[in-house]
């Protein structure tokens, strides 16, 4: 167990590295953040579409009990600090392609111990008056949250106090025998520290690898599109069969869409040219919406579903905190890794897999 006193490394300034130094820092720590972007969020999480929830976690998942004690940990992060939520905006609608469908997952999660309501097309007419065909039956999530994670990254390294270098890159962490004592920089200056902890989403395996060890990361690609709106259009998150769309205060309009695969027909800028079309079929929308950027996000992902919180085994000084979805586990991630290194408290909802 590291003591309060401990000098922290963390490399990756983006949510889950954020929510790291926030918690770090809270208990004594020492904390240098070094980012290779030119800012804290700019890596995936900048093609993250913001949309902390569980309904779109399936009841059965490996991650289920994790998710929901994650969105307990955003309600206390947002009661500490509110300022960084106040564009936030809550709730939202789900539905799958029959009621029938939409009625046996609302169940699904109300037996699992989620709270979700039913609601039916006159309600959701009233709450979403531009969707054009209301669906008989959608979940309303009352916790969730539509946020712009970047900015929140941001904002909890602000918080912190920590301190941050941005645009430069880290090839390698520094060894001393089985001990990591630091970070070297492509440029080739270093920084010396009592424990690095890699969080850089994907590239956790290319730090992990030259101290000997392979984490398993892979990159699980998915498709953001954004769309200048000059009015509100949508009220809460909006999740049905083919469309999967939120609107931030500024009246830019988010879509998440799966990536299918590098031709250039499914490419991006193709994909979101696609998705304008059916939001004009699905969304009364006003003149002039227009694509302003498409593209793909590489997150960080495990095949059994979980993340990655841990020691690297067999060396000392090294750490890892990786994993989806990292926007919504972000604050539990940097709590639970705080008081495991810190405390020497670690919580059962993560279990070591592969890393002790």
């Amino acid at each position: 167990m590291a003591s309060a006193k401990t000098r922290v490394i963390i490399v990756g300034a983006g949510i889950v590295g954020a929510s790291l130094a926030l918690h770090f820092a809270g208990r004594g720590a020492g904390v240098h953040m070094v980012e290779e972007g030119p800012k804290a969020g700019s890596g995936v999480t900048a093609r993250a579409f913001g949309w902390v929830n569980i309904i779109n976690v399936m009841p059965e998942a490996a991650n289920y009990s994790l998710v929901q004690e994650a969105l307990a940990e955003y309600a206390r992060l947002q009661a500490d600090l509110p300022e960084a939520f106040a564009a936030a905006r809550p709730g939202s609608l789900f539905w799958l392609q029959s009621a029938a469908e939409t009625e046996a997952f609302a169940a699904a999660h109300r037996a699992a111990g989620t709270d979700v309501e039913l609601v039916d097309a006159a309600t959701i007419a009233a709450c979403e008056p531009n969707l054009r065909q209301p669906p008989p039956r959608a979940i309303f999530s009352a916790r969730d949250l539509a946020l712009d994670p970047a900015g929140l990254a941001g904002d909890l390294i602000d918080a912190s106090g920590a301190t941050a270098t941005f645009g430069r890159r880290v090839e390698s962490l520094i060894l001393s025998g089985d001990r990591v004592s630091g970070v070297r920089f492509v440029d080739g200056g270093m920084v010396e520290a009592d424990l690095v902890v890699l969080t850089a989403g994907t590239a956790v395996d290319r730090l992990a690898e030259s101290a000997g060890f392979h984490t398993g990361v892979e990159a699980s690609p998915s498709i953001i599109l954004r769309y200048s709106c000059t009015q509100p259009v949508v009220n809460r998150i909006l999740r049905g069969p083919g469309l999967e769309i939120r609107q931030s205060a500024d009246n830019m309009l988010h879509v998440a869409k799966g990536y299918i695969d590098d031709t250039a027909e499914n490419a991006p800028e193709r994909v979101g040219e696609r998705i304008l079309k059916v939001m004009h079929e699905r969304l009364t929308l006003p003149e002039g919406v227009t694509l302003v950027e498409a593209a793909a996000g590489y997150r960080p992902f495990f095949s059994d579903g979980m993340p990655r919180l841990g020691f690297l085994p067999g060396i000392e000084g090294a750490y890892v905190a990786v994993g989806h979805p990292g926007v919504i586990l972000a604050p539990l991630l940097g709590r639970f890794a705080a008081e495991h290194v810190l405390e020497g408290q670690r919580s059962p909802l993560i279990p070591a897999a592969g890393l002790i």
